[in-house]
């Protein structure tokens, strides 16, 4: 990580996802613990969540008792940085003000702390038990903890199309329009698995003959989506397992998922693709039951928490589900919502359409 403070410039974008100000980028900086953006003051600990699309972020923080929101885009220096840095920050103070309520509650002892792997943020799972695999809500990794996790845990999360736990990569939609006096394109990009890209990448493919210029964006897509593939270590069988699943063949399904799980006996992730296959086919007892077992991998798997809850209204589980708002530190009636959305999806939403024309 850089040393601090990280200075920067950015321009601030607009609720249409415009950057404002093309003539002059304002200044920021972050010295661990404090947030600075032009006037803007931020400390750590007041910033509820932050994401980014590559180099445009998005900051939901208090102001006093009411909370408000910022999206910029950010020069000379790495997006992706700067949100390490605050979250690293932000959840280290969040932590330590659990730390002294409990202390107060004369409950200090339960209080327990995972630093993450991966982005090294201090993850709370106090009163929570210990279990093989951590889930950081601040870059959306599930890691192991020991031995028996999958290879390259980091590139796994979920889908953003089928929400299901795979290896989803960047993947770009494409059309290139020409309309007598007009032309321009319309792109979005988006996180998906191998599975999820291959139909839109041969929608795209017949949407861009017409006009042709779109057509090596979407050969470029088809081949990275069918070579794609999770093939060459213990997952092999993951992404046709999704696939399978989600086309209502659960036997199949099950066969691929238990081909992974006799290599990798802790994952969560495997589990939650299971439970989320068997929801869809109405059986809500056994989808219970394995987002039982997820917790049992990963006690603190975010994904997993309000489809359990779920299962447990519906099957009018009271006393388990107040035993599990218990240990998440749920007091109201709806699903909390964890910092950063908790939802797999740490990157920017609504500002990454582009249609332009020309005349």
């Amino acid at each position: 990580m850089s040393e601090l403070p990280l200075r920067f410039k950015f321009r601030w974008v607009d609720e249409n996802g415009n950057e404002t100000g093309f003539f002059s980028k304002k200044k920021g900086s972050f010295d661990g613990q404090e947030l600075v953006l032009d006037d803007i003051e931020l400390q750590a600990g007041n910033i509820i969540s932050m994401e980014v699309y590559e180099e445009r972020l998005a900051v939901a923080f208090l102001a006093g008792d009411m909370a408000d929101t910022a999206v910029f885009r950010i020069y000379k220096f790495p997006a992706a940085d700067l949100k390490r840095a605050v979250d690293v920050a932000r959840s280290a103070t969040w932590a330590e003000m659990t730390h002294e309520k409990m202390i107060e509650e004369g409950r200090g002892g339960s209080f327990r702390t995972e630093i993450c792997r991966e982005c090294t943020a201090t993850l709370d799972v106090s009163d929570m038990p210990e279990t093989p695999q951590v889930y950081c809500h601040f870059c959306d990794s599930l890691t192991t903890t020991g031995q028996g996790g999958l290879p390259n845990e980091h590139e796994f999360g979920l889908c953003e199309e089928c929400q299901m736990y795979s290896k989803p990569k960047r993947f770009t939609i494409f059309y290139f329009y020409f309309l007598v006096v007009f032309w321009g394109f319309s792109s979005r990009v988006t996180y998906r698995c191998p599975a999820c890209m291959r139909p839109e990448a041969w929608k795209m493919l017949f949407g861009n003959l017409l006009f042709l210029l779109g057509i090596p964006v979407a050969i470029v897509q088809l081949f990275r989506c069918y070579g794609g593939k999770i093939t060459g270590n213990v997952v092999a069988e993951l992404d046709a397992a999704n696939l399978r699943a989600r086309k209502g063949d659960m036997l199949g399904a099950l066969q691929g998922y238990q081909k992974v799980l006799e290599q990798v006996p802790f994952s969560a992730g495997v589990k939650y693709n299971l439970a989320l296959a068997l929801a869809e086919q109405n059986e809500i007892e056994r989808s219970a039951e394995t987002l039982e077992l997820v917790f049992k991998d990963c006690v603190n798997y975010a994904p997993a928490y309000s489809r359990l809850s779920a299962c447990y209204e519906h099957l009018g589980e009271q006393e388990k589900l107040r035993e599990l708002r218990r240990i998440w530190g749920d007091d109201q009636e709806e699903s909390p919502v964890p910092p950063d959305g908790g939802d797999g999806a740490n990157r920017l939403p609504g500002t990454l359409d582009e249609d332009d024309a020309w005349a």
